[in-house]
């Protein structure tokens, strides 16, 4: 539920002085009279934290810490698969998304165009703060501030906002959480962590395989639930054997569907984003 706040647009003090008495800290109404010079606040309610999808049978890819040199392969050899997965994004962190380029196969590509590509061939983006920074050690005003950065960034190249939201590391406390509700976000976690930043120079995925095994041999094999799975598309063992690897053994369970983050909590794809700032 949305509440409102009281201020005077002359001064703070005024403000607290001139409220009635009976207006007490949960109310969210001030007596308030029509020449009064006292206006409304909206606050919104805390971000809702996701880390399974509602909607039974469902896998949602996810990658974080991108884009690079890998994410544009990777995002058309999913689209080929019939998959649409969710890139959760940054301005900032191993590459400067506004200043740098990459060698695609479709030739040299600035990273803006490599986030308009995967979005064109349908997948989510989302967003992982402009820096990468942990957000638990983060003022709310720092919060902000990298949210905005890298929303400035996505309407440049998209005309619109993401939505959906994960936290470097998973970071975050509960004012991070009612920052990220003011801004409009859903914060979006997993329940399947491929933990594959942990062995990207091994040649191996038996460790990788172990972890979603470890998850989908538990589920009921008629009626599986949903679930959200941790990658990053910035090592390449991921994208070009850890991935493939993924889409087989899913695929051979034959009770699943990939969907978009979006998707898996039961929402449209519109939802993903929004136009206003």
């Amino acid at each position: 539920m949305r509440s409102f706040f009281y201020v005077t647009l002359a001064a703070l003090a005024t403000a607290i002085s001139a409220v009635p008495a009976s207006v007490g800290p949960n109310s969210n109404v001030a007596s308030v009279g029509p020449n009064s010079n006292v206006v409304a606040l909206e606050k919104r309610a805390a971000a809702k934290i996701y880390s399974t999808c509602s909607v039974p049978g469902t896998i949602a890819l996810t990658f974080d810490d991108g884009p690079y040199q890998y994410t544009w392969a990777l995002a058309e050899s999913l689209a080929k698969e019939g998959i649409r997965a969710t890139f959760f994004m940054n301005g900032n962190n191993w590459v400067d998304v506004e200043k740098q380029s990459v060698k695609t196969p479709a030739g040299t590509k600035t990273y803006k165009q490599v986030i308009k590509h995967v979005y064109d061939l349908g997948h989510q983006i989302a967003s992982h703060t402009y820096s990468h920074q942990e957000l638990a050690g983060l003022s709310s005003s720092q919060v902000t501030t990298e949210m905005t950065k890298l929303e400035k960034i996505f309407r440049s190249i998209l005309g619109k906002n993401p939505t959906y939201f994960r936290p470097p590391a998973g970071s975050y406390t509960q004012s991070t959480i009612n920052t990220l509700g003011n801004l409009g976000y859903k914060v979006i976690m997993w329940d399947i962590d491929s933990n594959d930043w942990q062995y990207a120079e091994k040649s191996s995925l038996s460790k990788e395989q172990g972890y979603y095994e470890g998850v989908i041999e538990k589920d009921n094999k008629k009626n599986p639930k949903g679930h959200i799975a941790l990658h990053h598309d910035v090592y390449k063992k991921t994208a070009e054997k850890l991935v493939p690897w993924v889409i087989k053994y899913i695929k051979s369970k034959k009770t699943y569907k990939f969907v978009t983050v979006a998707e898996c909590l039961g929402n449209t794809k519109g939802s993903a984003y929004k136009t206003k700032q």
